[in-house]
């Protein structure tokens, strides 16, 4: 009989030898072998029971926010039954934690500074559970992070307690401390092992328990993205997203920048009437409101023009208004019925002495408060589109 063919080598093992195919079929093998040990590990530990602290902070996680916000209250409420304060009076802080950030980020890592008794008080943005008597909070606030390493045996009111009654008594304090709370931290600094800056502390007080669960941040998100939500409950919008804080800072350094540009030229700064007997200055709707003592409907201004023109007419020849004006028509998310504006008016100067004017304004405030004369701007993508940037360039002289 002729002898049968041997069966085809797989494709990709085409032209190999025995003993390099026997090879590779042993590191697959193995290969499956490992990831099946690795699933197990993993199917075992996510079996285990997690310690009670952890568990009961997930479990308050996973809450509804109504029942959160009721269990809080009620957490409050008992502190009062107690005889104790649940919002104290005071905290003394050594400083505040950009400063603290900016003096002992030199510290080298595993070491601890010669300072102790340093206090620092800002909101807990993340706690995490790291083993009996060690819990770790990052806690913000002025724009800095700082993290809390907070050790039972480092506390000073469990010294010299027995090593049962001192992890009771500090799991008791650390299950009241929640996401969002204020709180108060006193100890020493230092960094850890891996080089994170963080403060021991000796002592912890809650300030302010935050009586509502703070929304979750999905994964590889960077913040609360909701529009709805960040922009009728801005508080959270400056909690969830450390980049609004910018936003509120630069609108501040502008304005301020502007008040000591025009202080500097010979502008004297007024305030006008904010509500008039006839609207004018502008083509708008506006608002009306009651004088009760004058029984008389009156406007909210809808511009000041008016009224600073009555001004160079009596001899201010520089003047200017930085204001609130109201106008009563169409709004979405970049348009509010009320906004703040800048009038001036300059006597003995024509448009072109305007144009020159504005553009030193301009140019100069975008190299004061952004460093140089070009700024970027971040388009707002569209579903399925990659984020857009723009590039705006204020050196001057501008095109005419």
């Amino acid at each position: 009989m002729p002898d049968e063919p041997e069966a085809a080598a797989p494709a990709g093992e085409a032209g190999l030898s025995k003993n390099e195919q026997k090879r590779r079929a042993k590191q697959e093998a193995q290969a499956k072998a490992k990831a099946e040990k690795a699933a197990a590990k993993a199917a075992a530990d996510a079996a285990k029971p997690k310690p009670a602290a952890a568990a009961q902070e997930e479990e308050e996680e996973e809450q509804d926010p109504t029942k959160y916000f009721e269990n809080r209250l009620t957490f409050v409420n008992g502190v009062k039954e107690k005889g104790a304060n649940p919002y104290p009076h005071k905290f003394q802080t050594s400083m505040q934690l950009p400063d603290y950030v900016a003096k002992y980020e030199s510290i080298g890592s595993g070491e601890m500074s010669a300072d102790g008794g340093v206090g620092l008080a800002g909101r807990i943005a993340t706690k995490r559970a790291g083993g009996k008597g060690l819990v770790f909070f990052d806690v913000v606030g002025d724009g800095a992070k700082v993290q809390v390493f907070a050790s039972a045996d480092k506390f000073s009111d469990y010294a010299g307690l027995e090593k049962d009654e001192k992890a009771a008594r500090f799991s008791a304090l650390m299950s009241t401390l929640k996401r969002g709370d204020i709180v108060g931290v006193r100890g020493t600094p230092g960094k850890t092992k891996r080089g994170e800056l963080s403060l021991f502390p000796t002592d912890m007080l809650l300030l302010t328990p935050c009586l509502h669960m703070l929304p979750k941040v999905p994964p590889g998100s960077s913040g609360l993205a909701d529009k709805e939500t960040r922009y009728r409950q801005r508080y959270l919008d400056l909690i969830m997203n450390p980049t609004t804080r910018s936003t509120f800072i630069t609108r501040t350094r502008a304005i301020n920048f502007l008040r000591r540009f025009l202080d500097m030229h010979g502008f004297l700064e007024v305030e006008t009437p904010m509500m008039n007997a006839i609207p004018g200055g502008a083509t708008a709707r506006p608002f009306i409101t009651k004088h009760n003592d004058l029984n008389l409907d009156m406007y909210m201004r809808i511009a000041p023009e008016l009224y600073l023109k009555m001004l160079v007419v009596g001899g201010l020849d520089r003047v200017y208004e930085i204001g609130r004006l109201f106008r009563n028509e169409g709004m979405d998310l970049t348009h509010n019925p009320e906004f703040t504006t800048c009038e001036f008016y300059w006597a003995y100067a024509d448009y072109e002495d305007l144009i020159k004017f504005t553009e030193e304004l301009l140019s100069q405030m975008v190299l004061n408060i952004c460093g140089g004369y070009k700024v970027k701007l971040h388009l707002e993508a569209k579903l399925g589109e990659p984020a857009k940037e723009l590039e705006i360039d204020f050196t001057p002289p501008f095109r005419r």
